[in-house]
């Protein structure tokens, strides 16, 4: 029976724990994003399940798993938040100072890109919003920022393409390169490229990045081995440098591997391909002037470089303005 019969304050912080908890996979790796000990979030997690009156997840040595109950009440309290930024977004635009926050979810080693001006897009957005606005910036893998932009969890995504998700519309920013890569240790490290033919490659293990899968598949079809998952540039690029497998990875990630004679391109001619970089938002639900205001810096910086830099007759910070 549910005991439930108002939501306070304290009710909203045990659910806040709580979808941390299942967000991070479990209580060790929630514990550094919430800043309170796993006993501490256990006790939360006893204390909503008394309040609301059922269990809601499965702990212990065999590990953390949702229940059918506990399911459905992360996802109510989801959304819950989702209605409660958007009320605080509303109530913050009322007045002629811009006031709340704004959640940024950048794919990993993207903001390392020497083509990424997200730090010129935050410096112009800080120049209009003021310093009532805050922003607050995650890195996250590519699947995870589009996930929670669709969800509504984050506000702006900036991520490689491509999105199949509902309720997603993107915008081009710039291009990623990159390229099939292995390690030292691996068996082709020292073989010329003008000796490696498909078949070859099609005989060595290659680690998928999850969400590229698709993409890899439409480059170089599906004749690859199936290898380790590297979820991340940086996991693909530990498992290349690993001599297991080969992988795909950012020119920008692998260079300085590469400069160390750790890593090296493998037939670039057929394994290299250029990606699209986008800032994801989300087409459903309320878009606040925050929130629009920075996609348009960020789509600024990125078609125009930095704000001190020249642009064409007519285009300036203020264009930004709203």
């Amino acid at each position: 029976m549910l005991k439930l019969k108002q939501v306070t304050d304290l009710e909203l912080r045990l659910l806040r724990s709580f979808t941390e908890i299942v967000d991070r996979g479990g209580f060790a790796a929630a514990q550094a994003a919430l800043n309170i000990s796993q006993s501490v979030m256990s006790e939360h997690l006893k204390t909503l399940e008394v309040r609301l009156g059922f269990v809601l997840c499965k702990r212990g040595p065999g590990g953390f798993k949702l229940l059918p109950e506990g399911e459905r009440v992360y996802k109510s309290a989801k959304q819950l938040f989702v209605s409660i930024d958007a009320f605080k977004a509303d109530i913050g635009e009322i007045g002629d100072e811009m006031a709340g926050e704004v959640i940024v979810a950048v794919e990993d080693e993207i903001i390392t890109n020497p083509a990424c001006r997200l730090p010129e897009a935050l410096q112009m957005f800080g120049v209009r919003a003021g310093r009532r606005a805050r922003v607050q910036v995650e890195v996250m893998v590519g699947y995870q920022a589009i996930s929670h932009v669709a969800d509504g969890s984050v506000h702006l995504g900036i991520s490689l393409s491509d999105v199949y998700t509902r309720d997603v519309s993107t915008q081009h920013l710039f291009d990623e390169v990159g390229e099939i890569y292995c390690g030292s240790g691996h068996p082709l490290f020292d073989v010329p490229d003008h000796e490696i033919t498909e078949a070859q490659l099609a005989e060595y293990p290659y680690s998928s990045r999850g969400h590229l899968e698709r993409k890899d598949a439409l480059l170089i079809g599906n004749d690859f081995r199936s290898g380790d998952v590297g979820l991340g540039a940086q996991a693909q690029l530990a498992l290349v440098l690993s001599g297991r497998d080969l992988g795909w990875v950012p020119q920008h990630v692998a260079a300085p591997s590469v400069a160390m004679h750790r890593a090296r391109p493998v037939r670039p001619d057929i394994t290299r391909r250029t990606v699209p970089i986008n800032v994801v938002s989300r087409d459903a639900g309320p878009h606040g002037k925050l929130v629009a205001l920075l996609r348009s810096c960020i789509v600024m910086a990125h078609t125009y470089g930095n704000p001190s830099e020249a642009r064409p007759a007519g285009v300036s910070i203020a264009a930004v303005k709203g």
